[in-house]
């Protein structure tokens, strides 16, 4: 068995080509891939840090909001207790004022009353006199 000395040129040629290739168009392919990859992972590593920190920050704004209602709610029942109270104080105020003025609206009738059935009474026997006489149809 002999080998052929193109046989030999042709390992050659393809080992020369090789290294020349491999030089000129798959290190640097290989590189660029690489390089790729690394910025894509990157940018995969990147995105979910600010993914999770999104998801951190509306978990804080839903507790801050929240906690923003409750504490809104329990000023307003807080706020409507207090209105009711200062309702219920008024009207206790009213019915007393009401209550002073009728007792006293009360007494001030019974006062006239009293001097109205006084002044009749001192008035009746001169009242009494000026009737008789009219019907008897003497003059004073």
């Amino acid at each position: 068995m002999s080998i052929d000395y193109t046989l030999v040129v042709q390992i050659a040629l393809f080992v020369a080509l090789w290294v020349v290739l491999k030089r000129l168009w798959f290190d640097p392919a290989l590189r660029v891939i690489r390089e790729r990859t690394a910025r894509s992972e990157g940018a995969v590593r990147e995105a979910r840090a600010i993914q999770a920190e999104a998801e951190r920050l509306r978990a804080e704004h839903a507790a801050a909001l929240d906690q923003a209602k409750g504490e809104a709610q329990s000023e307003m029942q807080e706020m409507l207790r207090q209105a009711e109270a200062e309702q219920q104080r008024l009207i206790a105020e009213a019915r007393a004022e009401a209550q002073r003025t009728l007792t006293d609206v009360r007494a001030q009738v019974a006062e006239e009353v009293a001097s109205a059935r006084l002044g009749l009474r001192d008035s009746a026997g001169e009242i009494a006199h000026i009737v008789a006489q009219k019907i008897l149809g003497r003059s004073a």
